[in-house]
């Protein structure tokens, strides 16, 4: 018998993008049958109206850093109040220095399913290339392959750069790193460096990678990397390569005005007074100056005596959102991160609310599309084999949502609370266990971690 039950729902395969009213049936942590009538089981969930569909996958995410954060699993718990049932952490190339410990931490109870990617910054720090603007020699190269095998074996997703927080990084070591990915079938994902507003380099550098290598790049946070000014000339270029049989990818979050520490090299002396126009767009997203714009004697005190806090990016760029899912290639993802209570980026609740409200209002995608997006997609890209899928032995990581009414509260901090829950989310499972009723987490340990393996690569 069933151990819980979903009835009367609208029913969405993302394999088939085809919508049915059924009930599904879960037991032993998987579907164990998908029905036209309605079930029964110790719990019984009713969807009427409502559509059920696999949990939402995210495949960027900062929710490993327990050092700074110990209370990270809030932000796990923001995301499975959205409906995400798993994360993929590890981006931009900073990542936790040991998977496997990391893993057996999140196997003892998690909020929702965690994968991990190496981060090539950590790998850097490892191998003693700690200078950022400067190369990594031959031997720390082959010192930092070796570290990704290793990382790789244990269960890594896969390899991130984040060239615009090491921007000494060479063509050398993103190659030789990139190797290692598609020796592992394993994804490469990169944060891509921007030199101005304009700059597109980045990009046919990333392209040419894959190009060169073979391995299977996702390009991070698209719409913050190239929303503003040259979205249609990226996407065209991504539209060119995939057409030349190039295995790139990207995730784009929902807003355009994105966030870093303050010390970060983002927000270098030589960019930010190179532009006149970007002082007064940052906003202050955590400490003690939450909420102010900065000005030059605080930008200074900041970068100072405050590296660490987030300032958001202000663009107002909101037609490239749209544009950038138009493109079947392009998931949607959250860049989230742990915060302290009501600050941060309302990335962090409020994401894929926005995704699905987007999908409503501007109806530039159908909704079994839409879910394949969150959901298929990502599972294909990653390699997740038994996840994002609506059938019978796929994990029972589930979402129930009403389509009418999803919406996101969470603001920017001048405006609201960030971590705000989104409405509209009915339920939530992640294997087959119950872990969210409305805007309530039930049961905050169902997660567990998700190791790859070399049958992991699939072909999307």
């Amino acid at each position: 018998m069933n151990t819980l039950c979903i009835n009367n729902g609208l029913v969405i395969d993302p394999e088939s993008c085809t919508a049915r009213l059924a009930s599904v049936g879960v037991k032993d942590g998987r579907i164990a049958e998908i029905s036209d009538t309605p079930l029964h089981a110790d719990t019984e969930l009713d969807a009427a109206g409502h559509v059920v569909c696999p949990g939402f996958i995210d495949v960027h995410a900062h929710v490993d850093n327990v050092t700074t954060y110990p209370d990270h699993e809030t932000c796990a718990k923001l995301s499975l109040l959205q409906g995400v049932t798993t994360l993929v952490s590890g981006n931009c190339g900073l990542s936790v220095p040991n998977v496997t410990e990391f893993f057996d931490r999140i196997d003892k109870g998690y909020p929702l399913n965690h994968a991990e990617l190496l981060g090539g910054s950590t790998l850097r720090k490892m191998v003693g290339a700690c200078n950022i603007y400067a190369p990594a020699t031959k031997e720390q190269i082959d010192h930092m392959c070796c570290l990704a095998r290793q990382g790789l074996s244990q269960g890594a997703a896969g390899i991130s750069l984040g060239v615009g927080y090491t921007p000494g990084t060479s063509l050398d070591e993103i190659l030789a790193l990139a190797t290692v990915a598609r020796e592992y079938g394993r994804v490469v994902s990169i944060d891509t460096r921007m030199e101005d507003d304009y700059d597109l380099s980045s990009l046919a550098d990333a392209i040419e990678v894959s190009r060169r290598t073979g391995a299977r790049i996702v390009i991070s946070h698209l719409v913050y990397q190239y929303g503003e000014f040259v979205m249609r000339e990226a996407l065209d270029m991504l539209d060119k390569a995939r057409a030349q049989g190039v295995d790139i990818w990207a995730d784009s979050g929902m807003y355009v005005d994105w966030a870093t520490s303050i010390g970060s090299e983002c927000f270098r002396e030589s960019y930010v007074f190179a532009h006149e126009s970007i002082l007064p767009s940052l906003l202050v997203a955590t400490g003690e100056y939450t909420g102010q714009r900065l000005d030059e004697p605080l930008y200074r005190t900041m970068r100072t005596l405050h590296p660490n806090e987030t300032v958001i990016c202000k663009t107002d760029a909101e037609p490239s959102i749209a544009l950038a899912f138009t493109r079947d290639y392009i998931m949607p993802s959250s860049d989230t991160a742990p915060y302290n209570p009501g600050e941060g980026h309302p990335q962090i609740a409020g994401t894929f609310a926005a995704f699905f409200r987007m999908v409503r209002e501007q109806a530039n995608l159908n909704l079994c599309e839409a879910v394949r997006r969150a959901t298929l997609l990502p599972a294909q890209v990653m390699g997740f084999a038994r996840k994002g899928r609506m059938r019978v032995g796929a994990d029972a990581d589930i979402a129930v949502f009403d389509p009418k009414t999803i919406y996101d509260n969470a603001a920017y901090v001048d405006k609201g609370r960030p971590d705000d829950p989104p409405e509209g989310i009915d339920f939530v499972l992640v294997g087959g266990t119950l872990a969210v009723r409305g805007k309530e987490v039930v049961n905050a340990a169902a997660g567990r971690s998700l190791k790859c393996c070399r049958c992991c690569s699939c072909k999307v």
